[in-house]
């Protein structure tokens, strides 16, 4: 045999062994990556059960949201007369976009039984089917209930709210009030990050520690940069509920974690209303009353 035939055969060899080693490489290539991607998915609980945090039944629905934009809501005098409520009150608009109000007699509710309170104060504040109970904050004794929208709440925010004031016998004795208006999405909907990946990332984070026990996830809106007047931006947002005292909220479309504090939000917001109430041209006894009261609490 001559020998160019045998160089050429020898090349033709080692080009197809060449070939034979490429498709061995990209077959386990492959199944390794299959191999990682099977363990990242099973990695969070494995980790999460090795620390023995648990956790209940998390939403199973596969949800598609978007960012949505929300004007505040001005309020009328005419508007609250046409809403006379039935529980005698004095109430006055600051700044066209809060209620304050007095009650003229305290009113009992049942601050021991959540379910009860949004009934009890139908008779008391403007438009209750917009808001849904929130919390007793006990250190200031105020009872929180966040405004609704697209039937989720929007957390933590000075503009859909209402604070009750309560006295040492848990009797509402006053009010404040803000309220969102109308309501639009801003892009079209795009599927959530899923609950487990929202537990992932505070885990990350080193918010969790061994033993906790996340008793509840729910999706609401947050807004990433809160602002004084005009439209507001919200993101479809995780609450996700630790030992039943802490919360730490995901934006579910851009992954990010927060947490806010309510002692904080509280001190800011009572502060921003005994601001608007020094500015107002109004001297009544009963709106003097209210100012003393949060400035009370403020201190204490």
């Amino acid at each position: 045999m001559q020998w160019g035939q045998i160089k050429s055969l020898l090349i033709l060899s080692f080009f197809v062994l060449d070939i034979y080693l490429f498709a061995q490489f990209l077959e386990k290539k492959e199944q390794a990556d299959i191999g990682v991607l099977e363990h990242q998915s099973s990695t969070v609980e494995e980790q999460l059960e090795a620390e023995s945090i648990t956790f209940n039944d998390l939403p199973e629905e596969e949800y598609e949201e978007t960012f949505i934009s929300v004007e505040q809501q001005h309020f009328k005098e005419d508007e609250l007369k046409r809403n006379k409520q039935k529980k005698r009150q004095d109430s006055y608009i600051f700044n066209s976009n809060m209620i304050a109000s007095n009650m003229k007699k305290p009113q009992e509710v049942t601050v021991d039984k959540p379910e009860k309170l949004i009934d009890e104060i139908q008779d008391i504040v403007y438009y209750p089917e917009e808001y849904e109970f929130w919390n007793w904050n006990k250190e200031h004794n105020v009872l929180i209930f966040f405004q609704n929208k697209m039937d989720r709440p929007i957390y933590y925010n000075q503009h859909g709210i209402i604070i009750a004031f309560l006295n040492e016998k848990n009797e509402v004795t006053s009010y404040v009030q803000t309220m969102l208006g109308e309501t639009e999405s801003l892009a079209e909907k795009r599927k959530l990050i899923e609950p487990l990946t929202a537990i992932e990332k505070i885990y990350e984070e080193g918010k969790l520690q061994t033993g906790d026990d996340i008793t509840k996830v729910n999706i609401g809106f947050h807004t990433r940069v809160p602002i004084e007047s005009g439209v507001q931006v919200f993101a479809p947002t995780w609450k996700v509920n630790v030992n039943e005292d802490k919360e730490y909220f995901v934006n579910a479309i851009e992954g990010f974690i927060f947490s806010t504090h309510e002692e904080e939000f509280l001190d800011e917001l009572m502060e921003s209303i005994v601001d608007k109430s020094n500015v107002t041209k109004k001297s009544d006894d009963a709106l003097k009353d209210i100012e003393k009261d949060i400035k009370k609490r403020i201190q204490q």
